[in-house]
């Protein structure tokens, strides 16, 4: 049975199905969507709640970005106008979680939905590894997974990395995880003191799981000009001051520069390094607690969850077993 629900912005659609099928619950002035078994189950953040930190298990937390930006909207260098920018994020301590990717050529596999990816591989969050080719499996950079390479090639002009899972020769030595980019300058991490080729490229192959694309923060000594001009839904990955990582989902439209500004000065986010991962209606974010919370542009909610929007890498996060 579908109920419709007239607001002054849109129209929610609220879905039951028979009892042996999920029920998708939208939040209304969200674009989160839950997805189970049980419709009464609430949400394990505040949704609606912005610019806070919430705890939502132990090495989770969510928080909802709200702010004003000025941005260019006409012909004129000096014609800008406000613009308001919200996106949901999830930031992961690497202490209670492994990382890794997972896609259709390194687990030699199908592209999957996202919500086919998460419960396959019974993950406990997900969000896009990468944008990909024409042949709907390659992805757009340097993608490698123990000895499986999706794509072998390094993008000169992508500029950062996604890496997990030392070998374990390495194991306790470097970071669990992180992003690295092209240009690098605290290589230190990833060598011994007295270690010789200290380089991007030998740090890169200490790590199981390599993910290349877009840089979206620079270096404070090295900003880039990237102006990406159209607006879309944008999915990415970063890193904080604290070596976190943190999955970010903006669904309503805007451009990759404007995403930026807000990442490079964001007192709360605290960002050292970001990556985006992909744009446009292929961009998602999932998190599993009991229930499994989707982040997708509402326009095209159903078609994810009806599984029509396929995805050929995904990067995933499980906790640590004890």
């Amino acid at each position: 049975m579908f109920y419709f629900l007239q607001n002054k912005k849109k129209i929610v659609i609220l879905l039951f199905f028979f009892i042996s099928f999920p029920c998708f619950i939208y939040a209304e002035g969200t674009d989160a969507v839950v997805v189970d078994t049980n419709a009464d189950k609430s949400y394990p953040f505040d949704i609606l709640k912005i610019n806070t930190w919430q705890s939502i298990e132990k090495g989770v937390q969510f928080i909802r970005i709200s702010e004003t930006i000025m941005t260019d909207r006409g012909e004129e260098d000096n014609q800008k106008m406000p613009l308001a920018v919200n996106f949901d994020v999830l930031k992961f301590d690497p202490a209670f979680f492994d990382f890794s990717v997972y896609g259709a050529i390194t687990d030699k596999t199908e592209s999957k939905a996202l919500l086919a990816w998460l419960q396959e591989y019974d993950l406990q969050a997900i969000i896009n590894a990468s944008m990909y080719l024409k042949d709907s499996k390659t992805s757009t950079g340097y993608l490698r997974k123990g000895d499986i390479h999706n794509n072998n090639h390094v993008g000169k002009s992508l500029g950062a990395f996604f890496i997990a899972k030392p070998y374990e020769k390495y194991q306790g030595k470097i970071p669990a995880c992180a992003i690295i980019y092209d240009d690098e300058p605290d290589l230190g991490q990833f060598f011994a003191e007295d270690e010789e080729g200290q380089t991007v490229e030998n740090a890169l192959k200490k790590y199981q799981v390599v993910v290349q694309n877009f840089k979206l923060v620079d270096l404070p000594e090295n900003r880039s000009v990237w102006k990406g001009q159209r607006r879309h839904a944008i999915a990415a990955i970063a890193q904080d001051a604290e070596n976190k990582i943190l999955l970010m989902y903006a669904s309503k439209p805007l451009t990759i520069q404007e995403f930026r500004m807000i990442l490079q000065n964001n007192p709360l986010l605290k960002i050292k390094r970001a990556m985006y991962t992909e744009g446009g209606v292929e961009a998602s974010m999932a998190y599993r607690k009991e229930h499994i919370f989707l982040w997708q542009h509402e326009e095209n909610i159903m078609f994810f969850l009806k599984g029509n929007v396929k995805l050929p890498n995904v990067i995933g996060i499980k906790r640590k077993v004890k």
